[in-house]
């Protein structure tokens, strides 16, 4: 069966795309190639290619793409192939691959690693019309003002020029300009706590800020915990110096929590919805529940 490639046009520049499609073609000489011809279809292409037996699904793009392809191995919250494996070709430093090489490196290095089980976030939270929705995630989940910023990111017309740097900017920008506190309680393994500000549940033990990225020393992706990393404070120029320099690699304004699981519900001081973004996509509002899928999907990177 040939291995199944889908991938993100808006992602790939005209000239990268036909080295990254050869260098797919030295690693599995036998692939059928799709462009995902929106947001939200790249799941939808995984499942039919599933169901019709292809075990190697291979994604080429960032964040987006590559959390639709994950969700795309699941129907109903449940595996479609157990044994297929995604391979991944990252074309931009997301924060679901952040430290890999990308591109056509990407793609010759799928040859010389071999699939390995990895853990999954799941969310349940709330779509704006209040109707439930679920998502997987492999690199982090955050709520608060990433929320805003995936949600501004996701509603751009997304080009790879002038590039996904460009636009997070950009919505960061709007979204601190826009920004209310936010009041939240959140419940995990040991205990409870109030926070205001803005908190990410991190599967990679990686916490995602706006569109930066804090990882933990000890990162490890099949550990059966989330690592889950606070960062408090409600004004807006506090908010900012505390993003740029957890940038910085600076985490003393930084809690950290180890749990299995998270709930997180707003308070009554709060009276704006509160966003959930995983993987860098809009999914929904709170209040949501997290869990760690251990060993959920095989993933070559």
């Amino acid at each position: 069966m040939k291995a199944f490639v889908v991938y993100n046009p808006a992602a790939v520049s005209r000239h990268d795309w036909p080295v990254i499609a050869a260098a797919l073609k030295t690693v599995f000489p036998r692939c059928l190639t799709i462009a995902s011809p929106g947001r939200g279809h790249a799941a939808r292409l995984v499942r039919d290619a599933l169901r019709e037996g292809h075990a190697e699904i291979v994604v080429v793009g960032g964040d987006g793409i590559i959390n639709e392809a994950v969700n795309g191995f699941f129907e109903h919250g449940l595996p479609l192939s157990p044994d297929a494996v995604l391979s991944i070709v990252p074309t931009t430093q997301g924060d679901t691959c952040l430290g890999r090489v990308t591109g056509v490196n990407a793609a010759l290095n799928l040859a010389r690693v071999d699939a390995r089980p990895r853990d999954l976030g799941h969310v349940s939270c709330l779509t704006p019309d209040g109707a439930a929705v679920t998502r997987f995630f492999l690199g982090a989940a955050s709520f608060g003002i990433t929320g805003d910023i995936a949600r501004r990111m996701n509603r751009a017309r997304l080009t790879a020029m002038p590039g996904a740097r460009f636009h997070r900017g950009v919505s960061e920008i709007l979204a601190l300009a826009h920004w209310r506190a936010c009041h939240v309680r959140l419940m995990a393994d040991q205990g409870h706590d109030e926070i205001d500000g803005i908190a990410a549940v991190g599967i990679l033990n990686a916490a995602s800020f706006g569109g930066g990225l804090k990882a933990a020393a000890d990162a490890n992706p099949a550990d059966g915990q989330f690592d889950i990393a606070i960062l408090g404070g409600g004004k807006r120029a506090g908010i900012r110096k505390a993003m740029t320099r957890l940038r910085a690699g600076d985490d003393v304004a930084m809690r950290r929590w180890r749990s299995t699981r998270l709930t997180a519900a707003l308070t009554l001081e709060t009276r704006r919805p509160v966003l959930v973004e995983t993987d860098g996509e809009a999914v929904g509002m709170l209040p949501a529940s997290f869990a760690v899928l251990p060993n959920a999907i095989r993933i070559r990177l």
